[in-house]
């Protein structure tokens, strides 16, 4: 079953496009969290990475299955991140642990990545290991170096679907890998038209004049996409606000229990092509003054 995952990157940072609160106050903080255990999201999804995140998370962390992600270039070891982010969030065991910057790793440096996650999965202090990713090399790297990748975090929407039935993703799923998608909103630019220079990008337009043709609502369209691919196991999402959770979770409720079966997706997707553009897609790309 398909779990959805509360993403903290606004917690310690102004993360986001169209992210008009900049980094979250407490109060913020606290109704989110709030609200993400009272409508029973279960997981949290964090990073050493993420400013103070870690910190502003260990009040609620306990009641998480929490993953975070570590620095494979950092001159600290593994093990010692590891610790620095369980002291952090005030609790004794993680979900999950995720190597943040897989891409950008040498050869070196991604071996001994895996090998302090091994280590430290060995000793108890993580469930599930593995990489946070962007493309088709960054994934077939992994099971390179990991053998059977236990868990992948990659972006994923109904304009990028690079991945999509790919050699390297049905291997992963075969796997059992546990998968899990990112960006399903572009950071916003889908779930609502955005005035930004990417809010106008023909991509963008293209998905919501479709999604405004046939009488649908843009978030419930590519979060109903996404929840439709059965080989994705957690989708990650990050909000500003508790209205903004509550949007989601209302969406993510009415897509599980058949009530978007009406909407016809194969309308949506027909109606325009999934965008080749990676300046739009890869917010890595992104110049200076968008992202």
């Amino acid at each position: 079953m398909q779990q959805l995952v509360l993403g903290t990157a606004q917690w310690g940072d102004s993360y986001g496009i169209t992210n008009q609160q900049g980094r979250l106050s407490d109060q913020s903080i606290e109704e989110i969290a709030d609200l993400a255990l009272n409508v029973g999201i279960s997981s949290v999804d964090t990073a050493a990475g993420y400013g103070d995140a870690e910190v502003r998370l260990a009040p609620w962390a306990k009641a998480f299955n929490v993953t975070t992600k570590i620095q494979g270039a950092s001159p600290i070891s593994v093990a010692e991140q590891i610790n620095m982010s369980l002291k952090n969030l005030e609790v004794e065991k993680l979900d999950g642990v995720l190597v943040h910057d897989w891409p950008s790793l040498t050869q070196d440096e991604a071996r001994t990545a895996v090998h302090g996650l091994l280590e430290s999965q060995q000793r108890e202090l993580t469930g599930s290991i593995g990489v946070s990713a962007y493309d088709e090399k960054d994934l077939s790297r992994a099971i390179d170096y990991f053998g059977t990748v236990q868990a992948i975090q990659l972006p994923f929407n109904i304009l990028d679907r690079r991945l999509l039935g790919t050699d390297v993703m049905n291997e992963l799923a075969s796997q059992g890998c546990d998968i899990q998608v990112r960006s399903i909103f572009l950071q916003g630019l889908l779930a609502s038209q955005s005035d930004s220079p990417l809010g106008n990008h023909a991509d963008v337009l293209a998905f919501h004049e479709a999604c405004a043709s046939q009488n649908f609502n843009p978030l419930v369209t590519a979060l109903a996409f996404v929840q439709s691919q059965s080989w994705v196991k957690k989708i990650v999402v990050g909000v500003t606000t508790a209205d903004e959770l509550q949007q989601i979770h209302t969406a993510w409720d009415a897509n599980t229990t058949n009530q978007a079966n009406s909407m016809d997706l194969d309308a949506i997707f027909e109606s325009f092509q999934e965008s080749q553009d990676l300046s739009l897609l890869d917010p890595r790309k992104w110049t200076k003054g968008q992202s």
